[in-house]
């Protein structure tokens, strides 16, 4: 029993002393408007009620007059206070200041949580309205008292009633002592808080019947004489250093305090709630410019400065740096009107330099200015150009030979819209008659004002880059033949036996059809038979012949919509004897739904049928299964074929060089076969690539857009 007695008591011990170091000393400081005396008598009930409820900390009160505000200041600056109940006005300071927030707003006896001020006469006096009041006398607790004085002297503002300069304004501090001297006569009107002439009515010391209330509004569940807006009721409010934890402690333990319990009714309040929103107080006290908003809107140039010191600096730099300038642009001015001379004679110069020809024209269409390159190209002089129509000179006739309107000359709808544009293939004429290729820019000039005054043209003489074009598309269409023709060559003995096998059963049947004919046994049923298989075979060996044609004509075909699957086929079919003498599998795997394509027919064939060529070559010689696939899909908007076959593979370092010209892993081969190949699919604005490639797999692919080039 002892035992147990002495652990229970040593629990206990270590028990306090945990509580005893992780508990804190809370100090509440309150603003004593009635004393300290009063201030610690009342509200100590309210910090007795938190000390009884809140156990791991130890709460104590310290009342501060408003007369020693700055004590409180102090004490929040320094972190020797953690919370301050207060009136708004004075939260509003240590918030914007300090960085305190409210946790709770009181309750006042009335069971409201905002209160305003109550502006009133003697009911005898001639003053019934707010204009009345200009040039009386007006009384209010004290300069700074929201609810005595501020809420109604904004109110009185409001309705363009300027007390201070057009009134008698004294300040009497208790607002009893308000209520005292209005009724005696010696002062007008008086401003004291809402509640204050009920309490003095229920206390037998006031007749409201003696008073005029001015301004009065109602305001629902509002229980009081009212003559202004609204405002926030005091507050409980954390300093900015305070624990969130014990703030939250603090606020959930006053929230449950019964309302209107002995510890409220202490201080004349009726309960605590959740904080109301306090920014009215702010705008209140910007509208008066009291207290920290003093000076809200008023910004002395010295105050700018050390606000914006960054910025002023910046600008006194600029300044000088702008007031050094004009003195230098001032010293230079002289010396660029003397260069300014040499600047156009170099200009001119510099003009006459370029290659290209340049000339200018006003918004009538009339030559202003040409270069010496101009005259070189074209033969045309100044005295040929200058003041005269451009377009009639030398842009009046089409390559063709049709004339060229002025209204659809590219120089003049520069000029006219202020639209640069740049031509890359035009026609313009000589002096001698001849016509050369050229393009040109045309671009607006504009004066100092930004109004369009003509356009200037640079170009340039392309006749021989577009012959040279020519002859560089000749020479891709020679190779391509050759290429072809290369690619006809390695399978013409293929083709020579799929040729052979059609006419060996010509053959056949012919002979067989005249010894029936000798035998005179004329059955008239194998005839047919005979007849049907000869024209079979021979439509065999003329599609064979007629697609050889085909792909070894030299000419190029038109751009046409075709069908690729059918391409494929034809291709196959040149290759089919290839495919059966090197015991190739053939898969194909053609989608049957794929759109057409804009393409050059002839040209895609030759494309499909060196790749396939290429996979036949890939497999020759390999003792593995050997297939050859074609694959077509439709993608988002184009078409791909896959060609894949059952080869060596290539290696990494090859595929990278694999497309360039005379690229080749075929002994006798040209190595032009896939870079051919890949032009004409970019030419077609698609792409050859290797796919994939391993040690038993190569796949080609290319794609073609779905639409034509021109879409």
């Amino acid at each position: 029993m002892f035992v147990c007695r002495f652990k229970f008591l040593l629990a206990a011990l270590f028990f306090g002393l945990s509580l005893s170091a992780v508990a804190k000393n809370i100090s509440i400081a309150v603003l004593a408007f009635s004393g300290e005396e009063y201030a610690r008598t009342s509200w100590q009930p309210t910090v007795d009620y938190l000390n009884a409820h809140i156990l791991k900390h130890r709460f104590r009160l310290i009342p501060i007059e408003p007369s020693n505000i700055e004590y409180l200041d102090q004490l929040v600056q320094q972190q020797k206070v953690d919370f301050i109940i207060t009136q708004p006005v004075t939260f509003v300071e240590l918030q914007v200041k300090y960085g305190a927030t409210s946790i709770l707003t009181l309750v006042d006896a009335s069971k409201s949580s905002e209160f305003g001020s109550v502006i009133f006469s003697r009911s005898d006096s001639d003053i019934v309205n707010f204009p009345h009041i200009r040039g009386k006398s007006i009384a209010g607790a004290n300069p700074k008292g929201l609810g005595g004085w501020l809420i109604g002297y904004n109110e009185l503002k409001q309705h363009n009633v300027d007390v201070i300069n057009q009134s008698k304004v004294s300040f009497l501090g208790v607002q009893e002592n308000i209520v005292r001297r209005v009724l005696d006569g010696s002062v007008d009107v008086g401003i004291v808080r809402t509640g204050v002439l009920e309490r003095l009515a229920n206390s037998k010391n006031l007749d409201l019947a003696k008073l005029r209330v001015l301004n009065q509004k109602k305001v629902k569940d509002f229980p009081c004489l009212l003559s202004t807006s609204l405002y926030p009721e005091w507050a409980f409010v954390k300093a900015s250093h305070t624990s969130k934890l014990i703030a939250k402690q603090v606020a959930s333990t006053l929230l449950l305090m019964t309302p209107g319990s002995k510890e409220a009714t202490a201080r004349g309040y009726w309960e605590w709630v959740t904080p109301i929103n306090y920014q009215p107080i702010h705008d209140l006290m910007k509208s008066l410019r009291v207290g920290v908003y003093q000076d809200f809107g008023k910004v002395s140039f010295v105050q700018y400065i050390k606000d914006n010191l960054v910025l002023s600096s910046m600008f006194f730099i600029v300044l000088i740096v702008l007031v050094m300038t004009g003195l230098w642009v001032l010293r230079l001015n002289n010396r660029l009107k003397i260069i300014n001379y040499f600047i156009e004679q170099q200009n001119n110069m510099i003009l006459d330099s370029v290659s290209e020809g340049i000339y200018g024209v006003d918004l009538a269409g009339k030559c202003t200015f040409i270069n010496q390159a101009l005259t070189d190209i074209l033969g045309w002089d100044k005295q040929d150009m200058l003041g005269k129509l451009q377009h009639e000179i030398l842009h009046h006739t089409h390559a063709d030979g049709t004339p060229h309107p002025s209204n659809e000359c590219p120089v003049y709808e520069t000029f006219m819209d202020g639209e640069a544009r740049f031509i890359d293939k035009d026609t313009f004429w000589k002096k001698n008659g001849q016509s050369i290729s050229v393009e040109y820019s045309a671009t607006p000039i504009k004066d100092k004002l930004g109004n369009i005054v003509g356009s200037v043209v640079v170009f340039k003489d392309i006749t021989q880059q577009i012959e040279h074009q020519k002859l560089q598309k000749k020479y891709e269409q020679d190779l391509e033949h050759v290429s072809r023709l290369n690619t006809m060559g390695e399978i013409v003995t293929g083709i020579a036996h799929e040729l052979n096998q059609p006419l060996t059963v010509i053959s056949t049947m012919a002979f067989t059809g005249a010894g029936l004919i000798k035998s005179k046994q004329y059955d008239a049923d194998k005839f047919l038979d005979i007849f049907s298989m000869l024209s079979k075979q021979a439509e065999h060996a003329a599609n064979v012949i007629k697609h050889m044609r085909k792909m070894s004509n030299k000419d190029q075909s038109d751009y046409a919509l075709i069908d690729i699957n059918a391409r494929i086929k034809g291709v196959i079919t040149l290759l089919q004897a290839l495919i059966k003498d090197n015991n190739i599998q053939l898969r194909l795997d053609l989608n049957q739904t794929l759109p057409l394509v804009f393409a050059q027919a002839v040209q895609i064939d030759q494309v499909v049928l060196n790749l396939c060529k290429n996979a036949i070559d890939a497999m020759d010689g390999s003792d593995k299964h050997k297939v050859l696939g074609i694959k077509t899909r439709c993608l988002d908007k184009t078409i791909e074929v896959a060609i894949m076959d059952t080869g060596n593979g290539i290696d990494a370092d090859i595929v990278e060089h694999l497309f360039d010209p005379f690229s080749t892993l075929k002994k006798n081969g040209m190595g032009m076969g896939l870079s051919i190949s890949r032009s004409i699919i970019e030419r077609h604005y698609g792409n050859l690539y290797v796919a994939k490639s391993t040690h038993n797999m190569t796949t080609f692919k290319f794609t073609l857009p779905i639409k034509a080039p021109h879409e």
